[in-house]
């Protein structure tokens, strides 16, 4: 489930001798900086090999080439926090089953996460912009639906990031985004048998919302909108996946 989010204007403002040493300046320390503006570099990962087929869908696409997906920087890490409150089990579990999670799609794209911790941030679906010159860390987190409405009804999880044209090519990234877990939900999977297969499974589908997939309309597929004992990325899902890891620098 993905959310429409407005995204507020970044400015930089730097010197004429730090942009120069940023571009051509040779080293590990500078090579760093390049990560940090976006800048002549190459992917810090390589999307799997994975075999054709299966049926996959973006979230969104580029304006005026619906071939091409909205998708994260391959060279930049994706930074994300955990708030584990309302996780079932102790606060080392949830990081673990993310971390589990996070793992393969990484494996599976090539993108490159950064976990910076706990936080006690909470998820809010309503933000109206980026906040002006910096983007929060890719929150993970566990509510109830009188916490976030988005979770009404028999909805297990959201997930979605927000894009932002960079200015220069036009080209749409995303830079921060959410998934948000129902703790009510993963509570009862908790005392079923086969629940930690199922909480891994939700959790995975809402990670493909948050790195570009869209729901599909077959059952096969990890990333149809019901749950239907699918436990892992199939085929489709992995294929979109890959796409998704070969977006632009």
């Amino acid at each position: 489930m993905s959310e429409r989010w407005r995204s507020g204007l970044v400015l930089l403002i730097s010197t004429v001798v730090l942009a120069a040493m940023v571009f051509v300046g040779p080293g590990d320390e500078l090579a760093a900086f390049r990560r940090v503006f976006g800048i002549g570099q190459d992917p810090l990962g390589d999307p799997a090999d994975v075999p054709p087929g299966g049926t996959y869908a973006f979230l969104q696409t580029q304006r005026g080439d619906a071939d091409e997906p909205v998708a994260w920087s391959p060279c930049r890490e994706i930074r994300y926090q955990v708030n584990p409150d309302g996780a079932p089990g102790s606060a080392n579990d949830a990081e673990e089953l993310v971390a589990d999670a996070v793992a393969d799609v990484s494996q599976i794209t090539g993108l490159r996460f950064d976990y910076l911790g706990r936080t006690d941030r909470r998820p809010s679906w309503k933000a109206d912009l980026v906040p002006m010159g910096r983007k929060e860390p890719v929150l993970i987190a566990w509510a109830d639906e009188d916490e976030v409405e988005e979770l009404e009804g028999n909805v297990a999880g959201v997930g979605g990031a927000v894009a932002q044209s960079s200015g220069a090519d036009g080209w749409f990234r995303y830079v921060t985004g959410q998934v948000t877990l129902d703790s009510e939900v993963y509570d009862d999977l908790d005392d079923e048998r086969g629940g930690e297969e199922q909480m891994r499974a939700i959790l995975l589908h809402e990670l493909g919302h948050l790195v570009g997939l869209d729901h599909v309309d077959s059952p096969a597929e990890l990333m149809y909108a019901d749950n239907v004992g699918q436990p892992d990325f199939a085929t489709g899902d992995r294929n979109g996946l890959v796409a998704l890891g070969r977006g632009r620098c």
